[in-house]
């Protein structure tokens, strides 16, 4: 895509201070929006308790609670288990219960009968380690936990061909999707990697005719370095057409500032913070994150796919990754230890050593629908 001149514009300030970008970026107060400050927090665990115990249906109450006692229970034990041993089968069981008190948070009702919705494949092919995934979309929505966790999030799953019911995703595919360990990931697969830094993302507005929007920055030697085009800025943000790369001059420390912003803009009334929450959800689909110790608390990515990936969304990439290795432990045992052995096995150490943490935080801001950190307290 070509590059053109940035929308005429300045960064939104609410009460003097720009807010900083997050999917949960305000809240409805009594009379207007407020802006949203991270929560502290060394325990979420409580916070998403707090938040269970505040549902009015009494029976959608005391499932999610006991879902919730569950998954406290299979995370703790984890941490206590080793990775060649029980520690995947744990934690999937520890996210798996937590989805499901996501599900029944948003949805308000107790659940019925759930099911995995996913099965996972080792290929028979001796020395191989990659596998796959399949995902019942269709067969059976109502009782798949992983269906109901998509739909909860509001991400998008690939739709069966003609015929199906499943889709198979190759681990291949998703595990190139964890955030956490890629860039061991892609030296153990020998892979270009796949996750781009973006520096800054700010909201912008145009005063005069009260419209807003997104802009993104990114330094020009993350995209040279591995060999992607400047233009792919714009072009991994959103589907086309939903984002445009602007003329930037910024050079920091050297360093070549790209930059690229949404095509469209949003209206507002009386205050630009009545839009930052949808134009956050319009582009959360195509960003990745981190869960820092540090100003300012989350750290964003864009992902570059190969032409034939399945993108998905971050927590389900995490969920999806825990049930595959958690699957072959419990039925497969011995292959997992040969997983464990292989070039991708300093990745699962990593994946499972530091993913499940950033996996609890970012769920625990899905309940709160605020952006949860850890407390940095020594």
């Amino acid at each position: 895509m070509r590059w053109v001149d940035a929308r005429v514009g300045q960064a939104i300030n609410i009460r003097q201070r720009p807010p900083t970008f997050s999917f949960f970026p305000t809240f409805q107060g009594a009379t207007r929006e407020g802006v949203h400050s991270t929560l502290f927090a060394t325990e979420p665990w409580n916070i998403v308790q707090h938040i269970l115990e505040k549902l009015s249906d009494a029976n959608a109450r005391r499932q999610a609670l006991a879902f919730l006692v569950q998954s406290r229970d299979f995370f703790t034990a984890a941490q206590n288990s080793d990775v060649s041993a029980a520690k995947p089968l744990l934690l999937y069981y520890s996210f798996l219960n937590l989805a499901k008190c996501l599900c029944v948070k948003r949805k308000g009702t107790a659940l019925g009968m759930v099911q995995h919705g996913l099965s996972e494949k080792l290929p028979t092919t001796p020395g191989a380690i990659h596998g796959s995934v399949s995902i019942d979309i269709l067969k059976s929505p109502a009782t798949s936990a992983f269906v109901m966790f998509a739909n909860v999030l509001g991400a998008n799953l690939p739709q069966p061909a003609a015929t199906k019911t499943h889709v198979e995703i190759r681990s291949q595919d998703f595990l190139a999707q964890v955030l956490i360990g890629h860039r061991i990931y892609c030296q153990a697969d020998n892979i270009k990697e796949r996750f781009i830094s973006l520096d800054r993302i700010e909201y912008m507005q145009d005063v005069g005719t009260q419209e807003a929007w997104l802009r993104v920055r990114a330094y020009a030697d993350d995209f040279t370095r591995l060999g992607y085009g400047l233009t792919d800025l714009s072009k991994h943000l959103g589907a086309a057409g939903v984002w445009r790369n602007v003329n930037c001059s910024v050079v920091i420390d050297g360093r070549r500032i790209i930059e690229a912003e949404t095509v469209a803009t949003i209206r507002y009334g009386h205050r630009p913070s009545q839009v930052l929450s949808q134009i956050s959800i319009d582009a959360r689909p195509r960003l990745w994150r981190s869960v820092t110790a540090y100003p300012p608390y989350r750290k964003y990515y864009l992902y570059v796919p190969s032409a034939a990936q399945v993108l998905l969304n971050q927590l389900l990439t995490i969920y999806l990754a825990t049930f595959y290795f958690g699957s072959i432990t419990r039925y497969k045992p011995e292959q997992f230890d040969q997983i464990l052995k292989s070039p991708i096995g300093p990745f699962v150490f990593e994946f499972f050593s530091n993913q499940p943490t950033q996996f609890l935080y970012l769920m625990a801001s899905e309940f709160m629908e605020q952006e949860v950190a850890k407390a940095a307290i020594t």
